[in-house]
């Protein structure tokens, strides 16, 4: 199992956040690519290769929260499916092996006592485009990464449908995120234990009530029963300053010391 950090708003650059990571023992950074200097273009003039040779810190990516390749516009779908294709591509070149993305459940309608999503309206077109994701994925990936589905914003059954559709292929895989399951009730639990044996990645960080990404022992949650229910192969210590992730590092390294460098 190994143990990362996202990038944090504090920092201004990728390299400030490896050397907290590497400093601190942790193996990877987790790029969010809604960041400026993580967006595709410019990750495209960054010498990631470099980092990691130095401070012996890999990557993994957070492909943008925006992305929206199931839109009914061929033009905006195709523009979010080649940002996707771009990351997949940058990932291999630089032995990245794992970007993690949302489901977007799209606009709705706000009728007098429900929402609708077209989505879920119009489905034939929602899985159409959902396939042609998955195929075009699935090949550029070729067996060499995991394209990680958080749970986050999945508790629709038609968004529960797709992410099964997007299962069917081997490059995918699901990210618990277990403070956010646990502030809406545990409500993706269920979901996401039937599939337990496709769940590779984690956001780990503690809640309390509707509060998230507190550091370790700083909730109410139990956090050590979702890590041995899941055993995630990479996890991210999804807490958002540096403060709360060192504070969140002895009781980790007291459990899983052969994780740390």
């Amino acid at each position: 199992m190994k143990f990362g950090m996202p990038t944090l708003i504090e920092f201004k650059s990728i390299e400030d956040a490896v050397k907290l990571a590497s400093k601190a023992g942790l193996s990877f950074v987790e790029l969010n690519m809604n960041l400026p200097y993580c967006t595709i273009e410019a990750l495209h003039n960054t010498d990631l290769k470099r980092m990691e040779r130095q401070y012996g810190v890999s990557f993994t990516l957070h492909a943008d929260e925006n992305l929206f390749f199931c839109d009914f516009s061929h033009r905006v779908a195709q523009a979010h499916l080649e940002n996707m294709l771009d990351a997949i591509g940058f990932a291999k070149e630089n032995n990245i092996s794992l970007i993690n993305f949302h489901m977007s459940r799209g606009v709705y309608f706000t009728l007098p006592e429900s929402k609708k999503y077209l989505f879920e309206e119009y489905q034939q077109i929602y899985t159409k485009r959902l396939l042609h994701f998955r195929n075009l994925c699935d090949k550029e990936a070729a067996g060499e990464l995991k394209l990680c589905i958080e749970n986050t914003g999945i508790s629709e059954l038609f968004v529960q449908n797709g992410v099964d559709l997007l299962l069917g292929s081997p490059s995918f895989a699901l990210t618990w995120d277990v403070g956010h399951d646990y502030s809406a009730g545990c409500a993706d639990r269920q979901f996401l234990m039937d599939r337990k044996d496709r769940i590779y990645h984690m956001h780990l960080h503690d809640s309390r009530g509707k509060d998230c990404h507190l550091p370790l022992g700083e909730g109410d949650m139990d956090w050590m029963t979702c890590m041995k229910l899941a055993e995630p192969q990479r996890v991210v210590i999804e807490v958002k300053t540096a403060a709360g992730l060192i504070a969140s590092l002895p009781v980790l390294k007291q459990h899983f010391p052969s994780s740390f460098q």
